[in-house]
């Protein structure tokens, strides 16, 4: 009796081993349909608290150290940081005239729990302090997401506007 016990045990625990190796060793172009969704709906958290001013929204899918650089080179550590700057900016006026395109986004996954998320949105009517237009904003983000226990964090996000080509 004790020695099929032993046996069941040892079968369990390689069972559970071999179920956390599968998962570890998928291969990278087979992505749960889930995790693309759930990458897919932080973005979409992030495009909704723009376009409503809402910094809760806009960083609520933001670990907790998360590094993030805006296209005009100002950086922010974690997501207290980037709430704090985005709810001050959008107060401004200048800020609150513009629209952006929802964002067009493609996954790359490194890990079954690593992620890039790359996107490209057009924003007009924005504002400088002066009160001067910017022309079209063409951005570009991206982004490194981590999924620790069933839920995708944004660890690193870069945002990066294209330029005039200059001769």
């Amino acid at each position: 009796m004790r020695t099929i016990r032993w046996v069941i045990a040892v079968a369990a625990g390689l069972a559970v081993l071999s179920v956390e190796h599968a998962a570890l060793t998928e291969p990278s172009g087979a992505a749960p349909a889930r995790d693309e969704a759930a990458i897919k709906q932080l973005i979409a958290n992030w495009d909704q608290g723009w376009k409503v001013f809402d910094a809760e929204l806009a960083t609520r899918d933001y670990a907790a150290d998360a590094d993030w650089t805006n296209a005009f080179g100002l950086s922010k550590k974690g997501r207290g940081e980037i709430y704090a700057f985005l709810e001050k900016f959008y107060t401004q006026p200048g800020t609150r005239s513009r629209r952006s395109t929802p964002s067009t986004t493609t996954i790359r996954f490194l890990r079954p729990d690593i992620a890039t998320a790359s996107s490209y949105r057009e924003t007009v009517g924005q504002k400088s302090a002066s009160g001067a237009e910017y022309p079209t904003r063409k951005t570009h983000d991206l982004r490194v997401l981590v999924r620790e226990k069933d839920k995708w964090w944004i660890v690193n996000h870069l945002i990066m506007d294209e330029k005039e080509t200059r001769p």
